[in-house]
């Protein structure tokens, strides 16, 4: 996957999660926990640009590896939105597997700048 799909993937996926969170600023808790989903989902986006920055393979891998942990949590808060009621699983079911998909993506590529140049 290129670098642009993926910086707009990612960026896609901060303004869904943001949008699908919004309407809860009006319930008590809601308004808590939409706000570490706009930090994680923003994470994700923010902190692949970052990536696409890096000085090196060890900086790539290191915020790769960031996104990877951002994706993970703004599944998981979704996922508690679902559980708690927030949300109903169709409108979160979305959200979690573009997450999940991103979460691997990250996990991979960061594997990948681990390994030494030339081996596969």
């Amino acid at each position: 996957m290129d670098h642009q799909n993926l910086r707009d993937r990612t960026f896609q996926f901060a303004v869904r999660s943001i949008r699908a969170a919004k309407p809860l600023i009006g319930d008590p808790l809601g308004r808590h926990l939409v706000g570490q989903v706009v930090r994680s989902s923003g994470g994700v986006a923010s902190n692949y640009l970052a990536a696409c920055h890096a000085k090196s393979r060890p900086d790539f891998a290191a915020k790769i590896t960031v996104v990877a942990e951002e994706a993970s949590e703004t599944a998981m808060w979704f996922g508690l939105f679902v559980e708690v009621e927030l949300i109903t699983a169709r409108e979160a079911k979305p959200l979690i597997q573009e997450a999940l998909e991103l979460t691997s993506i990250a996990i991979a590529s960061a594997r990948t700048a681990r390994r030494p140049r030339g081996e596969k």
